[in-house]
């Protein structure tokens, strides 16, 4: 006779699907290759046949802590993808989110896949000299991939450059000029050279044209038989926002007629005029660029870059502010995929200096703030300080009603170091009766492994299931909490009304199936698979979890969540409202969520459950 899942027999004999034993940080060899301005960190797979997709997939955490430390990896040595979409994903989960449309193309690409292109299209007798991706725009990807499905028979190398270096390579008056004015790009689009307008602004309605150009602000004017002229000022350098260096952010050097070919470029200049070159730079002011200038800035390029020979299934990561790349002459048959993610935005404005607050100042003061509390993040790495905070997070919940005085939600964190190992609170009390001595460990399999009390099953299945379907989650928080509650069955998504609401646009999920409570493995799998990459999920006529790498961003995401149900209840209750635009939401949120922020809030929330539960504090050993 079948077992009812929610009878005693079926919660006691819920277990997690058995998952394939994940791949290890030893099947990988580290190495550095480089010179001395431009270095590349390189992963080599020391196990015959191991894919690349599974190795990230089950060693993610250490790919993003290799990544950060250098913020360039080359993946050499694996067994190549089977097909693009592997490629895809692996840019999405080192990412954490969704690819980039390549948009203001500077050349000709192919989309092969969704938002995975071929790289330049540009004869191959020719190399591409190095630059960031579109650097002379005011939006540009964080992140860039390269994936070589075929090297070419000769040549064909992708070089890189360290941009720090090609800064502190040129002379500080070449530096002075590019920062006070910026760089001012001007295209001609004609039927006859490079581009059409067409394909840069992909759309042939000139009124989409007008409408980008001045949400961009960038001039234009319309000549007869339909071509087109643009100016659009941008920066030259740029501080990098994680690193506080000043890195060389730019493509005069690119974009100046000089680029060409000497007898390509004086045939130009006869027949069309400078003022009627496809393409080409000034400063900001207007005024010429001397080619001495960027003949030193292309100098400095080939002094700092460092080339290597592609092998197929290769794939390198890299920072587009941090590195620049550009392409070498080949023969033969060539394939490099590209996929672009996380998109950072600038705004350049000659007529912004006169100001009283200059941007760069606001830009150093939000840098020496960050500084304040980044070197806190990960200093709690003891067991005793992250059961302690685990604790301080569960009696948050009850400083700010989110469990309802119940005894149904729970917090989830793995224990570092001990695979499938998770700490969580036990089932039966209170979140402000748990503290670090009650917090029960649990393994994989639903067995306490320490601590003297039961455990939520219904919290096992999912956590486990959560935590095991994505290695990177380190904490998960679900409760019932009062608004997230009601908003559950409203089936719906939080719309962006303010920015607190903005945390979770393009950043939430809506699991609509609801079966009771989760003690099937397959209720508690269709669950996971619903987060796909999300920081929040609303379980509709349940409640809501949300998700992080550490415990603040997992209880501050909460925290917002609960904020972001409220908020929205109260604007469909008021009447017509209006919506923050998708762009400025997306902006929005990479501002607030972030771990910095989510540090500095939790701190705060500390400091108020540790006034309200004042016994918690004799287990505060940090």
């Amino acid at each position: 006779m079948a077992v009812n899942k929610n009878s005693l027999e079926g919660l006691l004999s819920t277990k997690p699907k058995v998952f394939v034993p994940k791949s290890s940080i030893e099947d990988s060899e580290r190495k550095s290759i480089g010179n001395e301005y431009t270095k590349i960190t390189v992963l080599e797979c020391k196990k015959p046949g191991l894919t690349l997709n599974k190795w990230i997939t089950d060693n993610l955490d250490y790919v993003k802590s290799v990544f950060e430390e250098g913020r360039i990896v080359l993946f050499r040595g694996f067994k190549p993808l089977e097909d693009r979409r592997q490629f895809s994903d692996i840019a999405r989960a080192v990412s954490g989110s969704e690819l980039l449309n390549y948009t203001e193309p500077s050349t000709p690409r192919t989309q092969l896949e969704a938002k995975v292109y071929t790289s330049t299209e540009f004869p191959q007798e020719h190399a591409i000299v190095q630059h960031n991706e579109h650097s002379y725009s005011d939006h540009w990807a964080g992140k860039i991939f390269f994936y070589c499905e075929q090297p070419a028979a000769e040549g064909g190398q992708t070089p890189v450059c360290d941009s720090r270096a090609v800064y502190r390579l040129l002379d500080e008056g070449t530096r002075r000029k590019f920062e006070e004015h910026g760089v001012l790009y001007v295209r001609n689009f004609t039927n006859e050279m490079d581009i059409s307008w067409k394909q840069f602004f992909q759309t042939e309605n000139k009124e989409e044209v007008e409408q980008y150009c001045k949400k961009r602000g960038i001039q234009l004017e319309w000549k007869g038989d339909g071509q087109l002229r643009t100016m659009q000022l941008a920066q030259g350098v740029l501080l990098h926002p994680v690193l506080g260096e000043k890195v060389w952010f730019n493509q005069a050097h690119l974009f100046h007629y000089t680029n060409l070919q000497k007898e390509v470029y004086e045939y130009l200049l006869e027949e069309y005029g400078e003022e009627q070159l496809p393409r080409n730079a000034y400063y900001g002011d207007h005024s010429a660029i001397p080619v001495d200038t960027l003949t030193a800035i292309k100098a400095a390029y080939y002094k700092a870059a460092f080339s290597f020979d592609w092998q197929e299934g290769d794939l390198i990561m890299l920072d587009n502010m941090l590195y620049s790349h550009g392409r070498a002459p080949f023969k033969g048959s060539r394939s490099i995929l590209v996929a672009m993610t996380e998109e950072h935005a600038n705004q350049f404005k000659q007529a912004d200096k006169g100001l009283l607050v200059d941007q760069q100042a606001v830009a150093d003061s939000r840098m020496r703030t960050a500084s304040h509390y980044v070197n806190r993040l990960n200093t709690e790495s003891s067991e005793a300080a992250l059961k302690y905070k685990l604790s301080v997070a569960n009696r948050i919940m009850a400083a700010l009603h989110l469990e309802e005085g119940g005894i149904s939600g729970h917090i989830s964190f793995k224990v570092p170091g001990k695979e499938g190992l998770f700490w969580v609170n036990p089932f039966g009390m209170l979140s402000e009766e748990v503290t670090p001595d009650n917090l029960i460990m649990v393994n994989e399999d639903g067995i306490i492994v320490d601590g003297d009390h039961p455990v939520n099953v219904a919290g096992f299945c999912i956590h486990a299931t959560i935590h095991k379907m994505y290695p990177e989650l380190n904490c998960i928080v679900h409760t019932h909490s009062p608004w997230g509650t009601v908003f559950s069955a409203l089936n719906s998504l939080i719309e962006p009304v303010d920015q607190n609401c903005c945390m979770f646009f393009e950043n939430l999920a809506l699991y609509n199936e609801y079966n009771g409570p989760v003690n099937e493995v397959e209720d508690s799998m269709k669950l996971a698979r619903a987060l796909n990459g999300k920081s929040a999920a609303i379980l509709a006529n349940h409640g809501a979890i949300t998700c992080g790498e550490s415990i603040e961003t997992a209880v501050m995401y909460m925290v917002a969540l609960e904020r972001a149900c409220r908020i929205n209840i109260l604007c469909r209750q008021t009447g017509p409202f209006s919506l923050i635009d998708a762009e400025v939401a997306r902006t929005t949120k990479e501002w607030i969520a972030n771990p910095i922020g989510f540090k500095i809030e939790f701190d705060a929330l500390q400091r108020k459950v540790e006034r309200l539960y004042p016994e918690l504090t004799q287990y505060k050993r940090i």
